[in-house]
C-alpha cells in the first residue's frame, strides 16, 4: 500500500472561490495598466516633455519586459499547478490554457510598449498620412486591440473612451469603430449601433464598410432583417471599391445576408425534444473578439482611383462557374433606375417595369463600384430596398413592385458560395453545419450527412462540432440506425458534459432504445435526462416515462409521475400533458363528456408522435380502448411510413390482424408477409403462425402445415395455438392419424 498522500478534490465552493480572487486580482492589475497608459496618453496629447507619474504608486516602474512576461507567466503558471495538484484534472488543464492564452496576450501587449520606449521616432510612421499624423500612443492602441481580442470589452472600453481621439490615426473614426466593438461585445445593440454610425464617417472606403457590417450585425441582433439586408447591400455595392481589396468586406456582406436568408426559411429555432425534426442551428454571427481579425483594419495599398466621370458597365460569363453571368460597375451615384438599365443594357437586356416601378426606383443609390460579382447580387442590391424584385424572361428583365420570397435552394447555393470563397470565416464551421442542416430539409440525406461529418473531421472542438453530431443522431434515428444514433449522441455528451446538450443527449440516448423496445434500458437512460437542469429536457423524458409506464400497465405510476412533475410550458408539451391528464379521468370515470374531451385532447397533442413510435403506438392502444380501431389502423399505417424498428413492426402486426379480423385477406397477408420477412426470429413466427391458419381456412393444408413446421421450435409462438393449426392442415390433406397427434397436445414426425 503506498503511503503517498493524495489530497482530496476541491469543492465546487473552494473553485469558485479560488477563481473569483483570481478574476479580482486580475482586474485590479488592469485597472492599474489601464490607468497608467490613459495618463501617459493624456501627458502625450498635452506635448509634456516629462514622463507622467504613474497613478498607483504600489506599483511603482513597470518591470522590464522579459520580468513581464516571466512574472506573468509564472503567476498564471502557478494557478494552473494549483488546479492539477488538488485533483482538478481537466478542469485545470483547461484553466492553464485560458489563463496562458491572456499571458500571451499581455505578454503581445508589454512588447509593443518595450518597442514604442525604445523607438519614440518611429512611433508614427506606419499610418497612412506620414509622420506627425500617427496615433498619439501606439502602446495604447496595441492595448486596445488585445483587449478586444481576448473579449475584453470592459477594459477595452474604459481604454477607449479615456483615449486620444487620435489614438489609431488623425481621424476619430478608428477609435470609434473600436469602441463600437466594444459596446457590441457588451451586447448593447443600441450604442454600439450608434457608435459603427460615427465610425461610419470614415473616409476610408473599407473602414465605413466595416463600420456599415457591424451596424448590420446590431440590426440582426435586434431583429431588424430588412435593414440588415439593406446596409449589406450598401457594402456589398461598394465593394469593387480599390481600398476594399483583399478587406474581406464583401465575403462578409455574403455571410451577412445568406444569415438572414437561413432565419427567413425557418432556421435558427431552438431545438425540442419532443421534435426529431427540430434541427440544431449554430449562430453564424461573428463575435466582436474575432472582427479585428477577420476584418483588418490596416490600410492596405490603394491603386489609383478612376476618373468619377467615367462609367464603367462590363458584362461577362464565367467560364469556372458554368457560364455564370458577372458584371463589373463603375457608376456615380445616381438614380436605382438607371443603374438597373446600364446593366441591363450591358448584358444585352431590354428593361420592361410599369411606372410605379420606375417611381420606386427613382431614389439615387451609390456610388457602384462592384468587380465581377454576380449579375442576380448586383440586381437584388440596387432593387430590393425600393420593394421591387426582378426576372429574366428570355432577353427581357421584367421589373415588378413585391418581395422575393426567400428560397431554400438559393439559400444554400448562397452558403455553397460563402464555403467556397472565404474558408477561413471565423464562423465557418457554423456555416458548414447550417448548409448540412439545409439540405437536410430539402431532402439531399447524402450531402446534409458528408457536411455533418466534414465538421466532425475538421472543426475541432469549436462549438457547433457539438450542433453536427446532433443533428447526425437525429438523422441516424430516423433512419433506423439506433446504434449509430446512440454513438452521436455518447459523442454529444462528452463534448458538452454538464450542459443542456448532455441532458439532451441522454434523453434522446432513451428514445434509441424505446424505438428499439427495450423500455428498461430507455427508462435508465430517461432518468439521467431527468438529473438535469434543463427545463424542456426533464419535462419531455418525464412524459417518456410516462408512456414506458402505460404501456407496461403501470397506470399507478405514470398518474404519480404526472401529478408530481413540473412540465415545461412549450405547447408541444403542455398539449401532451393535457391528454394524459384526460385520459386519467377517462379511465377514472369513462363518461360521454369526459371521452369527448380525451378526443379533443388527442387532436391538439398531435397524436402523441413527439414521443416518437412508441407514443403513437400507445395512442393506437387508446384508440382501441375508445372502440375506434379505424383510427388506430390509419395512425399506425402513417407512423409506419417513416419509422423503422420493433415498434413500427408491431404496429403493422396490430393492422394486419385487424385486416384478418375483417376478413381482408389480402391486406393481412401483405403486413404479415413483411413482418415474417423482416423479423424472423420475432415477431415474424407469429406473423407465419398467422399466415397458416389463413391457409387453413382457405382449405390449403399443406401450405399451413409447411408454415407451422418451420416454426415449431421459435420461441414465443403458442405451442397449443400451433398444434390445433397443424392438427387443421393435416386433417385438410386426409392424414387423420397426424392430426390427432397435435390435436394430443404432440407434434407428430411424419
Amino acid at each position: 500500500m503506498s503511503d503517498t498522500f493524495t489530497p482530496p478534490p476541491p469543492s465546487a465552493e473552494a473553485l469558485a472561490a479560488w477563481a473569483a480572487a483570481e478574476a479580482e486580482a486580475e482586474r485590479e492589475l488592469a485597472e492599474a495598466d489601464a490607468a497608467a497608459a490613459a495618463e501617459a496618453a493624456a501627458a502625450a496629447a498635452k506635448g509634456s516633455s516629462a514622463p507622467a507619474a504613474p497613478s498607483a504608486p504600489v506599483h511603482g516602474r513597470r518591470p522590464p519586459l522579459f520580468a513581464r512576461v516571466l512574472g506573468t507567466a509564472g503567476r498564471f503558471a502557478g494557478a494552473a499547478l494549483f488546479l492539477v495538484c488538488v485533483g482538478g484534472g481537466v478542469a485545470g488543464g483547461i484553466a492553464y490554457t485560458n489563463k496562458m492564452k491572456h499571458a500571451a496576450a499581455e505578454a503581445a501587449a508589454a512588447e509593443a510598449e518595450e518597442h514604442a520606449a525604445a523607438h519614440p521616432e518611429g512611433a508614427h510612421a506606419h499610418t497612412k498620412g506620414g509622420p506627425g499624423h500617427g496615433p498619439a500612443d501606439t502602446s495604447l492602441a496595441t492595448r486596445i486591440d488585445t483587449l478586444i481580442r481576448s473579449a475584453s470589452f470592459p477594459e477595452a472600453l474604459e481604454l477607449v473612451r479615456s483615449a486620444p481621439r487620435n489614438t489609431f490615426g488623425p481621424d476619430a473614426g478608428p477609435l470609434a469603430y473600436r469602441e463600437a466593438l466594444c459596446l457590441e461585445g457588451l451586447g448593447k445593440w443600441k450604442d454600439a449601433n450608434a457608435a459603427f454610425k460615427k465610425a461610419e464617417a470614415d473616409t476610408n472606403v473599407a473602414a465605413s464598410a466595416r463600420a456599415l457590417l457591424g451596424r448590420a450585425r446590431c440590426a440582426i441582433a435586434t431583429d431588424a432583417p430588412q435593414e440588415a439586408r439593406a446596409i449589406a447591400d450598401r457594402v456589398l455595392l461598394r465593394s469593387g471599391h480599390p481600398e476594399c481589396r483583399g478587406s474581406k468586406v464583401y465575403e462578409d456582406a455574403l455571410h451577412l445576408r445568406a444569415q438572414i436568408a437561413v432565419r427567413e426559411i425557418g432556421g435558427g429555432r431552438a431545438i425540442d425534444a419532443l421534435n426529431a425534426d427540430a434541427l440544431a442551428w449554430p449562430a453564424m454571427h461573428v463575435t466582436a473578439d474575432k472582427c479585428l481579425e477577420w476584418l483588418p483594419t490596416e490600410a492596405a495599398p490603394v491603386s489609383p482611383v478612376p476618373d468619377a466621370g467615367r462609367d464603367l458597365v462590363e458584362f461577362r460569363r464565367n467560364a469556372e462557374a458554368q457560364g455564370a453571368p458577372e458584371v463589373t460597375v463603375r457608376l456615380s451615384v445616381r438614380p436605382a433606375i438607371q443603374v438597373v438599365r446600364a446593366v441591363a443594357k450591358a448584358a444585352g437586356l431590354t428593361v420592361r417595369a410599369e411606372n410605379d416601378v420606375v417611381t420606386a426606383l427613382t431614389a439615387t443609390v451609390g456610388p457602384v463600384e462592384v468587380e465581377r460579382l454576380p449579375l442576380g447580387e448586383v440586381l437584388s442590391a440596387v432593387t430590393e430596398r425600393a420593394g421591387v424584385v426582378w426576372d429574366i424572361r428570355g432577353e427581357t428583365l421584367v421589373l415588378t413592385r413585391g418581395t422575393r420570397a426567400t428560397d431554400a435552394d438559393a439559400t444554400a447555393d448562397a452558403l455553397r458560395r460563402i464555403v467556397a470563397l472565404a474558408p477561413e470565416h471565423p464562423a465557418i464551421g457554423a456555416t458548414r453545419v447550417t448548409l448540412a442542416n439545409v439540405d437536410l430539409r430539402a431532402g439531399r440525406f447524402r450531402a446534409a450527412t458528408l457536411g455533418y461529418k466534414q465538421v466532425l473531421e475538421n472543426a475541432g472542438t469549436t462549438p457547433e462540432v457539438t450542433h453536427a453530431a446532433y443533428n447526425l443522431g437525429l438523422l441516424e434515428l430516423k433512419d433506423g440506425n439506433r446504434i449509430g444514433a446512440r454513438a452521436r449522441f455518447l459523442e454529444v455528451i462528452d463534448r458538452a458534459p454538464g450542459t443542456y446538450w448532455a441532458d439532451t443527449g441522454w434523453y434522446w440516448i432513451g428514445r434509441t432504445h424505446l424505438d428499439g423496445d427495450a423500455p428498461e434500458l430507455a427508462r435508465r437512460a430517461y432518468l439521467t435526462a431527468l438529473d438535469g437542469g434543463t427545463k424542456d429536457t426533464t419535462s419531455a423524458a418525464a412524459l417518456s416515462i410516462i408512456v414506458c409506464d402505460l404501456l407496461a400497465g403501470n397506470d399507478e405510476g405514470a398518474t404519480e409521475r404526472l401529478r408530481d412533475t413540473r412540465f415545461s410550458t412549450r405547447e408541444s408539451h403542455a398539449n401532451v400533458v393535457a391528454f394524459f391528464e384526460a385520459l386519467v379521468q377517462y379511465r377514472i370515470a369513462p363518461t360521454e363528456s369526459r371521452r369527448e374531451r380525451l378526443l379533443a385532447a388527442i387532436r391538439s397533442a398531435d397524436e402523441a408522435r413527439g414521443l416518437g413510435p412508441a407514443g403513437a403506438y400507445f395512442m393506437g392502444r387508446v384508440y382501441l380502448e375508445l372502440g375506434m380501431a379505424q383510427q388506430m389502423s390509419d395512425l399506425y399505417d402513417a407512423t409506419i411510413e417513416t419509422a423503422r424498428g420493433p415498434i413500427a413492426l408491431r404496429m403493422l402486426f396490430d393492422t394486419a390482424e385487424r385486416f384478418d379480423r375483417l376478413n381482408d385477406r389480402k391486406l393481412a397477408r401483405s403486413r404479415y408477409l413483411a413482418i415474417a420477412a423482416a423479423d424472423p426470429e420475432g415477431l415474424g413466427a407469429l406473423a407465419e403462425l398467422r399466415l397458416a391458419a389463413m391457409a387453413a381456412r382457405e382449405g390449403q393444408g399443406a401450405d399451413a402445415v409447411r408454415r407451422c413446421q418451420a416454426i415449431v421450435n421459435r420461441p414465443g409462438v403458442p405451442r397449443a395455438e400451433l398444434l390445433t393449426v397443424m392438427g387443421r392442415g393435416y386433417e385438410l390433406q386426409r392424414k387423420h392419424g397426424l392430426a390427432a397427434e397435435c390435436f394430443a397436445g404432440r407434434v407428430p414426425s411424419e
